[in-house]
């Protein structure tokens, strides 16, 4: 039920996940709100933003590896 941007578009698949797409000048602030969601999201695409948030989530990782 949250907004993140009013021109965001939400669709339940067939799969039954809920696909949401937005648009977006900066992805840190993006990145940020994606991973307090933690294992519940995946981002499917654009490639940069996935490795964007691959990359925090295997640094935040190696933190607990220690």
């Amino acid at each position: 039920t949250e907004q993140w941007h009013p021109q965001q578009k939400g669709r339940f698949d067939k799969d039954g996940s809920f696909v949401l797409e937005l648009p977006y000048a900066d992805s840190r602030e993006l990145v940020m709100d994606i991973l307090r969601h933690g294992p519940d999201v995946k981002v499917l695409e654009p490639v940069e933003l996935r490795r964007a948030v691959q990359r925090q989530l295997e640094a935040a990782a190696v933190q607990y590896r220690k």
